[in-house]
C-alpha cells in the first residue's frame, strides 16, 4: 500500500486506511462470533459484547483524532480547522486505550457480563486486525542479501520484510482459531485467550530478530517487551483464572445457602399455615372433627 492515497483533492495516508480496514475487519469478525453466540447458544450477553468492543475501539478512535485539544488547545482559537488535518501521536492512542478500558471495565460490571468471554471475543478480532495490517503495510528490517528483501524503489539496498514473517506466523493461529476452537463452543474458558497470548508473543518475539529496532529496556526493543509481556500474561493465565473461578464459586455457594436459608424458612411457614387450627391453638377430633357435638 503506497504512504499517500490521492483521491481528487483529498490524500489519506497509507498507515492510516491499513489500520482503519485492519479495525473493520476486526470489528466484523467480532459481530460474527457474537451473532453466532446467539444464535447456538442463546447467550443474552453476546449482544452487549459486541456493543462494548465496537464502543471501545471508537473512544480510541476520537480520543486519537482529537486528543490534540488536550495536548495543543491553542488550536482552539489560532486554527480549529487544522483540527481536521492533525491526527494524534502515541501519548493519544495510549490515553485512548486507558479510556476504552475502564469504561468496558464498568460495562462489564454493570451488565455483569463473563469477563473471559470478553477477552476470548476480543482475541478473535484483534488477531484478525494484527493480521491484515501487516498484510497491508510493509515493514523494513535488518539489511539482508535474500531473495525476498524488499527496498525502497531505485535503490540497491534490501531489507529483511518483517511484516511479512509476522503476518505469515500468525496464519497458523488464525487457522486454529476459525476452524478448530470455534467449533468447539468452548469459548470463556479461557483456552483461546491464553494460546492466543502464547503463540502470538511467541511469533511477534521470532520476528522481532529480523527488526530494526533500537533497545529500550533490558536489552530489548519496545515491540519485544510488549510480546514478552504477552508470553508472561499467557503463561499466568491459568493461575489467574482458577482464582478468579474459585472466588466465584465461594460466592455462588455463599447466595446457594442464603437461598437454602429462605426457602427452608418458607416451607415451614407453608407448613404452619397448612395445619388445622383448632380452639387454643391444637385439634381435637371430637370437638373439631365433622361429628363435633352441636351447641
Amino acid at each position: 500500500m503506497p504512504d499517500v492515497l490521492q483521491i481528487g483533492p483529498f490524500q489519506l495516508q497509507g498507515r492510516l486506511l491499513a489500520l482503519l480496514l485492519a479495525c473493520a475487519l476486526g470489528l466484523w469478525l467480532i459481530r460474527r462470533v457474537s451473532q453466532r453466540l446467539m444464535n447456538h447458544t442463546h447467550t443474552v450477553t453476546a449482544k452487549p459484547i459486541e456493543d462494548l468492543i465496537f464502543n471501545g475501539a471508537v473512544i480510541v478512535l476520537l480520543t486519537w483524532k482529537l486528543g490534540v485539544i488536550v495536548t495543543q488547545p491553542s488550536l482552539l482559537w489560532n486554527n480549529p480547522l487544522k483540527l481536521l488535518m492533525v491526527s494524534g501521536s502515541g501519548t493519544e492512542i495510549s490515553l485512548g486505550m486507558l479510556i476504552a478500558c475502564i469504561y468496558m471495565y464498568y460495562q462489564i460490571h454493570k451488565n455483569r457480563i463473563p469477563l473471559l468471554l470478553v477477552l476470548d471475543v476480543f482475541a478473535l478480532g484483534i488477531t484478525a486486525a494484527a493480521f491484515l495490517y501487516c498484510v497491508l503495510i510493509p515493514a523494513y528490517g535488518l539489511p539482508t542479501t535474500v531473495p525476498w528483501g524488499i527496498g525502497v524503489e531505485g535503490t540497491v539496498s534490501r531489507f529483511h520484510p518483517y511484516h511479512a514473517y509476522f503476518s505469515l506466523l500468525l496464519v497458523p493461529l488464525l487457522i486454529w482459531q476459525h476452524l478448530i476452537e470455534l467449533h468447539k463452543k468452548m469459548l470463556g474458558q479461557v483456552v483461546l485467550l491464553k494460546y492466543s497470548l502464547l503463540f502470538g508473543g511467541a511469533a511477534g518475539m521470532l520476528a522481532s530478530f529480523f527488526a530494526a529496532a533500537k533497545p529500550t529496556l533490558l536489552y530489548l526493543s519496545s515491540a519485544q517487551l510488549l510480546f514478552l509481556f504477552m508470553l508472561i500474561i499467557g503463561m499466568l493465565l491459568p493461575v489467574l483464572t482458577h482464582n478468579t473461578s474459585r472466588k466465584e464459586l465461594s460466592e455462588l455457594s455463599q447466595n446457594d445457602s442464603k437461598t437454602q436459608v429462605q426457602q427452608e424458612q418458607q416451607n415451614l411457614e407453608r407448613e404452619k399455615s397448612a395445619k388445622p387450627v383448632g380452639k387454643e391453638g391444637f385439634v381435637d377430633k371430637k370437638l373439631d372433627g365433622p361429628n363435633r357435638p352441636s351447641t
